[in-house]
């Protein structure tokens, strides 16, 4: 009877856990649609949230960290350095923690209660796990709130640098219990310093996801400030115009009076060119529209045969800023690679984006060149002096569309460069 009660016990403390642990996940981590998959996911992280980490035992956190890792990857869908950063992150503190308390109920176990035998065994066994899903429960509860921003915001380099520091903690975790000394809470101190340092990486995670959305909003408020002084200036200019058109009629008629037919059209399309307003409705989204105006006005005072064809209203899953990027890299990539044809009849620029109900984003953006395409390693080399503060842009198109989950095609000839980003949501 004792058996069948700890088992269930078991079953329920292990349930619990891998429940809470998932949830916190979920908090930041995009779940896989397929149920199978995430059922598959929750039953290895679940394992892994209750296996026994031992001292002087390699074996059970050495197989237990793929196991851990094909669960998020089962569950969760996510780039692979979300996956490993995330391993990297929770997986020290989880075995610290499982060590540290497994080792402590040990203790007490042989010191008051080893003389009851095989039953109070298994019952302080079973008990010895029962704070894990409190655990998780609490810190899912503290941080899963603060996290929600961070796979949306932190970039690869960011990533890159909460894996630097984890590392370390799951470096001091593996050490410390293959080569664990006879006492063996001489290593609780390493232990706590992984928990800390882990939960200090979900802090630091919150921090610079937080940073970076204040500067994508700076951004934001910057191309409208930029946008509504272009729209100013248009509408002084239009004003000028509309005071200045009686001038202007009589200058037509006056060629035309004197048959000068060639003149008067030649006027009337510089009076046409003027009158040009920056204010152009491209998409409904203003924030976007405002950098489309920008783009497209620099695009056409470099004569440039610039061409837009844009729908995208009623596309919400990806954010401005990000959205903003990629056009704005594109753009400026083509109206400079443009700007070194001397023969300006061949200067020629076309951006096509579409968003379809069914959940896809195209973008294909095309511009002829006459300069070269210099590859590195499959990244692209700029041909400009300053090498470290150009070529960045394709660099950062690539990094938001892999966040997204989606994909980049460049192509190019000695005449042309064509751009295609697909996207599904």
């Amino acid at each position: 009877m004792v058996s069948f009660l700890t088992s269930i016990l078991g079953y329920v403390i292990s349930f619990s856990a891998g429940y809470f642990f998932y949830k916190l996940l979920a908090c930041f981590l995009q779940t896989r649609k397929s149920i199978l998959l995430r059922l598959g996911g929750w039953y290895l992280l679940m394992v892994s949230l209750t296996m026994p980490a031992l001292p002087n035992d390699p074996v059970n956190i050495t197989l237990t960290m793929p196991v851990f890792l094909i669960g998020l990857i089962l569950a969760y869908a996510e780039s692979r350095i979300v996956w490993i950063s995330t391993a990297l992150i929770f997986y020290p503190i989880m075995v610290a923690y499982n060590y540290m308390w497994y080792d402590f109920t040990g203790r007490i176990f042989f010191r008051f209660f080893a003389e009851y035998g095989e039953s109070a065994n298994k019952i302080c066994s079973t008990l010895s796990f029962a704070s894990v899903p409190l655990f998780w429960y609490f810190v899912w509860r503290a941080y899963g709130k603060r996290l929600e921003r961070i796979t949306r915001f932190l970039d690869k380099k960011s990533w890159i640098l909460l894996d630097v520091i984890c590392l370390a903690s799951l470096a001091s975790v593996f050490v410390s219990i293959y080569y664990t000394p006879e006492e063996t809470y001489k290593v609780y101190p390493c232990m706590i310093a992984s928990i800390v340092t882990g939960i200090g990486c979900l802090l630091l995670a919150t921090y610079l996801a937080e940073r970076i959305r204040t500067e994508q909003e700076r951004r934001k408020l910057q191309l409208q400030h930029d946008y509504y002084g272009e729209l100013e200036r248009n509408q002084t200019q239009i004003r000028k115009l509309r005071h200045d058109m009686n001038n202007h009629l009589a200058a037509v008629g006056g060629l035309l009076e004197q048959e000068k037919t060639e003149e008067a059209l030649e006027y009337l399309h510089g009076l046409y060119e003027h009158m040009q307003t920056g204010s152009r409705q491209f998409c409904t989204n203003s924030i976007v529209n405002a950098l489309l105006n920008l783009k497209y006005n620099a695009a056409v005072e470099a004569e440039i045969d610039t061409f837009f064809h844009i729908g995208i209203d009623g596309m919400t899953e990806i954010d401005d800023i990000s959205l903003c990027t990629l056009f704005a890299n594109s753009l400026d990539n083509a109206i400079e690679a443009c700007r070194k044809i001397t023969d300006k009849e061949k200067r020629r620029l076309s951006l096509k984006a579409r968003y379809s109900e069914s959940g896809y984003f195209s973008l294909e953006i095309s511009n002829s060149k006459i300069n070269p395409v210099s590859e590195k390693q499959g990244s692209f080399m700029t041909d400009k002096d300053n090498q470290k503060m150009h070529g960045l842009g394709i660099a950062s198109m690539e990094e938001i569309v892999e966040r997204y989950k989606g994909t980049i095609d460049i192509q190019y000839t000695e005449e042309s460069f064509t751009v295609v980003i697909l996207i599904s949501f």
